[in-house]
C-alpha cells in the first residue's frame, strides 16, 4: 500500500484524498512498446523497491514480464516529500500519461476516485498490520492488561482505540519496536512489509481484523489490453508460489489474498 496505510489512504478509499490531477479521458497508444512491459515503481522505498537494490516489486515485474514474454523497463519513480505521517497516496499521474502499463502494490479502494479511468488487476499479495513481539498475547476482542504501542494517524490506531484498548502513540515504526524493546508497552502494531526494514519478527499466531490488512494489486489505465494476461498469471498457483517465495525472499510477512479485507464499511464501523 503501499508504505503503512494512514488515513490518509483510508480516506482515499473514500474518495476523499487526492493522489495528483484527474487524468483526461484519452487512450494511450501503446502499440510501439508491446515486447516491453513498463512498470513504474518508487526509486526508494523498501523493501516494495528501490533503485539499485532491487525489492518485492522489483522482483515481482521480473518475473510478470518473463510470464508475458516482454522485455521488462521499470520507470523509476522520485521519491515525493512526505507532509503526512505515513502519507501513502499513490501519485498514478505516470500511469495516467503512459510512462508506464502498470503500478504494483496497489490496495484495493485506492482507484475509487478514479473509476472509470483505473482498473485493478487479481490480488497477488496481502499485507496488514502485525504484532509484536513474537511471543505477545494481544488480541482483538479481549481484554489486555498492557499497553499497545502504535504509530498516530493510521487505522491501527483508530481500531485500538475504537476497542477501547491501552495505546501509546509512537512517531515512528522503529519507535514502536523500540517502546517494546524498553518495556514501555506490552506489544506494538507495526505495518507488516515494514518489518522487513526493522529486523523484528512477527507473531506468527496474530491474525488482524479485516480493517487492518489489504490486499494488493496491479493498476492499469482502463483502455489497456494487458489486464486479463496479467489476472491470470497472478491467478495461477505457479505465480503464487513465485510471489510467496518474493515475500520470504525480502522478509515481509506471507499473507493473502486475503478472503476478506480493509472496506469503506470497516473503517466507518470503526
Amino acid at each position: 500500500m503501499p508504505t503503512a496505510c494512514s488515513l490518509l489512504a483510508a480516506c482515499a478509499a473514500l474518495g476523499l484524498a487526492a493522489c495528483g490531477q484527474a487524468p483526461t479521458d484519452r487512450a494511450i497508444d501503446t502499440s510501439a512498446s508491446t515486447a516491453t512491459l513498463r512498470v513504474c515503481l518508487p526509486e526508494n522505498d523498501p523493501p516494495r523497491a528501490q533503485r539499485g537494490g532491487g525489492g518485492l516489486d522489483a522482483g515481482v515485474a521480473g518475473d510478470l514480464a518473463a510470464g508475458l514474454g516482454r522485455r521488462l523497463t521499470i520507470v523509476w519513480l522520485p521519491e515525493e516529500e512526505q507532509t503526512d505521517i505515513e502519507s501513502t497516496d499513490i501519485d498514478f499521474r505516470p500511469l495516467f500519461g503512459g510512462q508506464c502499463d502498470l503500478q504494483l502494490s496497489v490496495p484495493t479502494g485506492a482507484v475509487e476516485r478514479f473509476r472509470g479511468w483505473l482498473v485493478l488487476s487479481k490480488p497477488y499479495y496481502g499485507a496488514g498490520f502485525e504484532l509484536i513481539p513474537e511471543d505477545s498475547a494481544f488480541r482483538f476482542g479481549s481484554a489486555f492488561p498492557g499497553t499497545v504501542a502504535v504509530r498516530a494517524n493510521t487505522v491501527a490506531h483508530l481500531a485500538l482505540n475504537a476497542a477501547g484498548l491501552d495505546w501509546s502513540q509512537q512517531s515512528s515504526n522503529a519507535g514502536i519496536v523500540q517502546a517494546v524493546a524498553e518495556g514501555r508497552a506490552a506489544a506494538g502494531l507495526v505495518w507488516g512489509p515494514q518489518l522487513a526494514i526493522l529486523d523484528v519478527d512477527p507473531n506468527a499466531d496474530f491474525e488482524a481484523p479485516p480493517v487492518l490488512r489489504w490486499n494488493l494489486h496491479a493498476a492499469f489505465r482502463r483502455d489497456t489490453a494487458l489486464r486479463g494476461d496479467v489476472d491470470r498469471l497472478f491467478a495461477s498457483r505457479e505465480f503464487q508460489a513465485q510471489v510467496g517465495k518474493r515475500l520470504i525472499e525480502h522478509r515481509i510477512p506471507v499473507r493473502g489474498p486475503f478472503e476478506s479485507a480493509h472496506s469503506t464499511a470497516d473503517l466507518l464501523a470503526l
